[in-house]
């Protein structure tokens, strides 16, 4: 019996090949579709989705993976990775990342500037070198964001605490 070109069993030796062509474009499409920016915000989705579940590990991981992305997303990345690691109470990790994203003496990353403050504000007592370092940080805040509600606010409860 001879095998023509019509015949069943030919369709089966030509389905690997076949099989191969079709991975081969879906491959070459989602390469064109895929784009740094879509994914750094899965990655900060991912993050903060995490943070809010206080799943920590996982927060660290999408963080991190959104720090490689550099740019725009570099402080944005930071801030969840000192989240993340204040959640598994690595305050010393943590420290190190918001001094870099919130130093006192310039303007860096407006939602780590006010969670600096807002932290040192929910203290008891605050001794005058803590108000200045408070104080310094709503002013870069408020550099960065004028229109802040949030810094002014906290500012207002600061002179209240005066």
């Amino acid at each position: 019996m001879s095998s023509s070109p019509n015949h069943p069993a030919s369709i089966w030796i030509k389905l690997p090949a076949i099989l191969a062509i079709a991975f081969c474009l879906a491959l070459g499409i989602s390469f064109l579709r895929w784009s740094p920016s879509s994914m750094a915000l899965r990655y900060q989705a991912i993050a903060q989705k995490a943070l809010d579940q206080k799943d920590y590990q996982t927060a660290i991981v999408a963080a991190s993976r959104l720090l490689s992305f550099g740019g725009e997303s570099r402080n944005e990345a930071l801030f969840k990775l000192a989240l993340a690691n204040l959640g598994l109470g690595r305050t010393a990790d943590a420290a190190g990342i918001l001094q870099i994203i919130a130093p006192p003496d310039r303007p860096v990353f407006a939602p780590a500037h006010l969670y600096v403050a807002r932290t040192l504000l929910s203290r008891a007592y605050l001794s005058p070198e803590m108000k200045q370092a408070i104080a310094a940080q709503l002013e870069n805040a408020l550099r960065l964001e004028p229109d802040s509600i949030e810094a002014k606010e906290l500012r207002d409860r600061l002179q209240n605490r005066r």
